[in-house]
């Protein structure tokens, strides 16, 4: 009831807001989506750092990848450490910071290969990868989806259409989904087609993001992100993003 009347207020503040449109002419799902985002705008705001399961797919390298699954902990400021936990890549290691590691990505792939020590924009680092290291965390997603949203603000001739998908309940999480349609034809600066996701009740971040674009001449889906077990401001040290770390393998 509570992540209802949020959304209801958000929504009714958000109304005015939505590109291209007089507030009584606004498209209702419009003005769910517009809501959602606004919602994760400012519940990411609040996060010092997060603990959580990553499953991702993405392209990379020609086509999309298998899902993987990694557990990472986040830091505001860019430190992140990463856990391959799923059937591709398991017990894969990977460890970033601006000051803790000196820049340099840390990879760890087998308790009998050395790490290796590596740039992580570098072909090496960003290979079966869409995006680097420094573009782990929550925020991003939220970050993608402001900046469409901000685009179509600025230019309101860029319409964009939603179609509010209703609640859901995605890995035991409460959540509310919409998807939204850019006109990327006209404007190749949105970051995608179609962009769908779902906003915890619990947390008011992504649970779920999927970005549809066109790739090699097919419209298709080119990256489908799922943050499972969020759990934020954990109060994570210096030691969390430590190669020194004794629970890691670094």
């Amino acid at each position: 009831m509570r992540a209802l009347l949020v959304l209801l207020l958000t929504f009714t503040a958000a109304s005015v807001l939505v590109s291209g449109a007089r507030a009584e002419e606004v498209n209702p799902a419009n003005a769910v989506a517009e809501a959602l985002v606004e919602r994760m705008i400012a519940a990411e705001r609040g996060v010092k750092d997060a603990v959580y399961t990553l499953h991702r797919r993405e392209w990379a390298d020609g086509g999309l990848i298998p899902e993987e699954r990694m557990a990472i902990k986040w830091r505001r400021g860019g430190d992140v450490y990463m856990r391959w936990v799923g059937d591709r890549y398991n017990g894969r290691e990977v460890l970033y910071s601006p000051t803790l590691t000196g820049g340099k990505l840390l990879v760890s792939t087998s308790a009998y290969v050395p790490t290796l020590t590596l740039d992580p924009t570098g072909s090496v680092a960003m290979r079966g990868n869409r995006h680097s290291v420094l573009e782990a965390g929550l925020s991003f997603p939220v970050r993608m989806v402001r900046e469409d949203f901000e685009l179509a603000r600025r230019r309101p001739e860029l319409a964009l259409s939603a179609e509010d998908l209703g609640p859901r309940v995605l890995f035991g999480e409460g959540a509310r989904c919409a998807r939204v349609t850019m006109p990327k034809d006209q404007e190749p600066g949105f970051y995608g087609m179609k962009s769908e996701f779902c906003v915890a009740d619990r947390t008011g971040l992504p649970v779920f993001f999927e970005i549809t674009d066109r790739m090699n001449g097919v419209v298709q889906v080119v990256e489908r992100f799922n943050f499972v077990g969020v759990k934020v401001n954990q109060g994570l040290t210096d030691a969390d993003f430590s190669a020194d770390n004794p629970a890691y393998n670094l």
